[in-house]
């Protein structure tokens, strides 16, 4: 449920302040009469009103900007057809991939991760949205004390969740949103879970000690036991 409520917190969050931006400022205050998906006519019109088009017009941190960004995320590769084509390609397949192991995954997921899957999941449906309605996605927020390309609310989701992951796999590291998902792959082709692997491993261990032992006479004083690799490296960093 975390998943589901976070994706729709989000996009609802986007397109309630895109439709606001643009119906209330684009429209209501700069007089543009134009249709939303005439793509050269906005951008035409907002040239011709970039003087007014910052809202406030003085503003020193966040200000708001409206813009038609008809390429990448924070408006990388902007005027390229290309590139819009291919962002929709990628962005349809990556929120493909995201929904089908969201459903797959949910009831094993922490609070945490399946936050991070929401954020993911209503940033991506967000712009995607835009991309299939309109063939541009709306960017509104400019971060004017850094001059930091124009985004909005979807971009910041994604982008909060790409956060979060690193956190994860830095901090958490366990039964997190990665592990959930290579446990599903490893069950879709029939791979060991993560516990089989890792009591394989140990089984192997042991056996390679039992082994060694067998092959020392019992008048012998037994030796150690020839370490593994990755014991080696370990002893080797000892001072």
């Amino acid at each position: 449920m975390w998943v589901l409520w976070t994706s729709l917190i989000v996009i609802l969050l986007d397109q309630a302040s895109k439709y606001a931006i643009y119906y209330g400022h684009v429209v209501g205050t700069l007089g543009y009469t134009g249709a939303p998906t005439d793509l050269a006519a906005l951008k035409a019109f907002l040239a011709t009103v970039a003087n007014r088009n910052a809202i406030p017009q003085d503003g020193n941190f966040l200000v708001l900007s409206f813009t038609a960004n008809d390429a990448a995320l924070f408006g990388i590769g902007n005027g390229t057809a290309w590139a819009a084509r291919l962002l929709a390609a990628l962005t349809s397949v990556f929120l493909f991939l995201l929904l089908f192991f969201a459903v797959r995954t949910a009831k094993k997921l922490s609070r945490y991760s399946a936050i991070t899957f929401g954020l993911l999941i209503g940033g991506s449906i967000g712009n995607l949205f835009d991309r299939i309605a309109f063939g541009y996605v709306r960017d509104m927020i400019y971060a004017k004390f850094i001059d930091f390309p124009i985004f909005n609310i979807a971009d910041s989701a994604i982008c909060i969740a790409i956060g979060l992951l690193i956190l994860e796999t830095l901090l958490i590291k366990r039964d997190g949103l990665f592990d959930a998902i290579e446990d599903d792959v490893r069950y879709l082709f029939h791979l060991p879970t993560r516990q089989e692997a890792e009591a394989e491993e140990k089984a192997r261990k042991a056996k390679h000690l039992s082994r060694f032992e067998e092959e020392i006479p019992d008048d012998e004083p037994k030796e150690e036991p020839p370490l593994e690799p990755d014991e080696l490296d370990s002893d080797t960093d000892e001072p």
